[in-house]
């Protein structure tokens, strides 16, 4: 009988467990971020990262979560204006060794009581409104503060995918020059072979392939570097293989917002960094409010019933048993509190003047920092078509050299002179595009351009 009965109760048991854990799940919901790819398959465009990084990037969770806080406080403030409902239950076993004892109270007894209680806030001298609109600021400052963040996660991100673009094309310009200087390498050893050049232009030929090689290597760890700092924002294992796919484009040295006086404008409007300059100000004011708002009266209902019960060892006594209730109105008011509360409000008002001055600062460092983007992009983007010109007069002064050393009408220093400028010409190309990229990515982030 006892063998069988055992299953029951360990089914039982188990079916118990599981509805306690489903009342936790469904009264205490514990929020579950998605965890980021260990890989991506296919090619990235810009596009694909910066949506990678805003939906898992955990440094954005954390703010996104700062945002649920301030939610929470806001419902917290508000319960400042709602009642407060209290309990209370005691039990007391008195025992008197004394036998002259006469007072019904303090005789040999059993007692108990319950106690439940009602408070209503009538006015809480303005700490309650001001407590809300404290809380209505701060969750709008880490609104402001998720928005920033996001605008430096795709300023990071967009840095991190031209920094690697740059160096991609730059490795593959210096592998160009690898091959052009090997040629080089060979026709320059036939000469020497044929007593038509000194052994001195094959050694030069030799050292500039050298150098050569030494920028792809460069170039190459640029390249991993940039993919390791974009693997960080990306939420990205750090030996997953990152696949980009992109090209400078003209428009990329475009300004954003037109003249210098329209990205002034826009900058000052969307900045969030100055939303929360601006937020810092308006939280100190507010909590100067409530500093003195403490100082005014408070009043508050209450409303009470109490069951109490008693019975006595001794059966000569009656028992007691009670049941009351009560209502009452409390009023108080604190006028002095030991200059606590003057030097609070002070404090305060020096954070307003202090906040008011690392704002202005905030404006100054704004209009700097949006003046200085914008002409690194016009000056990137006078250089690409000077680059372009400067590549194409080179690409045919190098092809013109090196017909003519195949054919010996040249020296193998003509041939040699026109394969660096060819090299520093391809290489500026590439960099005039890249710094152009780069000043458009910083020119938006110095506006304040909203990430959707």
């Amino acid at each position: 009988m006892v063998a069988q009965a055992q299953p029951t109760n360990r089914s039982e048991v188990s079916m118990l467990k599981q509805l306690i854990i489903l009342a936790l799940a469904v009264l205490l919901p514990v929020p579950v971020l998605a965890a980021p790819p260990a890989a991506l398959t296919g090619n990235l465009t810009l596009e694909d990262c910066i949506q990678q990084g805003l939906t898992y990037n955990p440094q954005v969770h954390a703010y996104a979560l700062a945002i649920d806080e301030s939610d929470q406080a806001v419902l917290e403030a508000w319960g400042a204006f709602l009642p407060t409902l209290s309990l209370g239950y005691n039990v007391n076993d008195l025992s008197n060794n004394s036998d002259t004892e006469r007072d019904t109270d303090y005789l040999d007894q059993n007692s108990q009581s319950l106690n439940v209680r009602l408070t209503q806030p009538l006015f809480t001298s303005f700490s309650g409104v001001a407590g809300v609109k404290r809380a209505r600021q701060s969750r709008d400052y880490r609104r402001a503060e998720l928005d920033f963040m996001r605008q430096q996660l795709v300023r990071e991100v967009s840095t991190s995918f031209y920094s690697h673009l740059q160096a991609s094309q730059r490795a593959a310009q210096w592998q160009a020059s690898v091959e052009r200087l090997q040629r080089q390498k060979e026709i320059a050893a036939a000469w020497v072979a044929q007593e038509l050049a000194p052994r001195l232009r094959l050694l030069e030929t030799e050292v500039e392939l050298s150098n050569a090689r030494h920028e792809l290597i460069r170039a190459q760890s640029q390249q991993q570097i940039a993919a390791a700092q974009l693997r960080q924002w990306l939420a990205l294992d750090a030996r997953a293989p990152l696949n980009l796919q992109g090209e400078f484009a003209p428009e990329q040295s475009l300004s954003p917002c037109g003249q210098l006086g329209d990205c002034l404008q826009l900058a000052l409007q969307q900045r969030p960094d100055l939303q929360l300059a601006q937020l810092s100000i308006e939280m100190a004011r507010q909590d100067a409010h409530a500093v003195l708002a403490r100082n005014l009266p408070q009043a508050q209902i209450e409303g009470g019933w109490t069951d109490y019960q008693r019975e006595y060892d001794d059966p000569l006594y009656p028992e007691d048993d009670r049941e009351y209730y009560s209502v009452s109105l409390n009023l108080s008011m604190k006028p002095f509190q030991g200059g606590r509360n003057l030097a609070a409000w002070r404090k305060q008002r020096i954070a307003v003047d202090r906040y008011s001055h690392q704002l202005a600062a905030t404006r100054h460092q704004i209009t700097s920092d949006v003046e200085t983007r914008y002409q690194q992009l016009q000056e990137a983007g006078a250089r690409i078509h000077t680059a372009e010109t400067a590549l194409n007069e080179a690409r045919a002064a190098y092809q013109v050299a090196e017909r003519s050393a195949e054919l010996g009408i040249v020296s193998l220093d003509d041939l040699l002179n026109a394969e660096l400028r060819l090299t520093r010409a391809e290489i500026n190309l590439i960099d005039s595009r890249a710094e152009a990229a780069l000043a458009r990515v910083q020119l938006d982030y110095a506006i304040g351009t909203p990430v959707r």
